[in-house]
């Protein structure tokens, strides 16, 4: 999340306007409520998980993979349709690839516990 910030706003010293079109100099509340779920709510959990081996655990690490690849998939589907920077494509496409494993790994954490 943070380089994804940094490529978009990188812009401005090349002299790109990123300024919303409706932006009246506040931060809206729902901005804390986007960081906590993309960005400290994950964080917590992967230090969490890692105290914990039960199924359900498991489960729901694995059932979060995948969401979270849906998301990466979606994201850059979106990147794609409209005029992307390279760098956000690059980017994309590695947080891409790490959700992959992520699912894979996570798939076989759950499928430890039956062998």
């Amino acid at each position: 999340m943070i380089l994804h910030f940094n490529y978009h706003i990188a812009g401005i010293f090349y002299g790109i306007d990123v300024k919303r079109p409706d932006a009246n100099g506040t931060v809206p509340l729902s901005l804390a409520f986007i960081r906590a779920i993309f960005q400290i709510f994950p964080m917590c959990f992967c230090t969490v998980i890692l105290c914990f081996q039960q199924r359900f655990v498991r489960q729901a690490n694995f059932g979060l993979s995948v969401l979270y690849t849906l998301a990466n998939i979606a994201h850059v589907i979106g990147e794609f349709l409209q005029k992307a920077e390279l760098s956000q494509i690059n980017l994309l496409m590695f947080v891409l690839v790490a959700s992959l494993l992520l699912n894979y790994f996570a798939w076989l954490w759950l499928r430890e516990e039956e062998a």
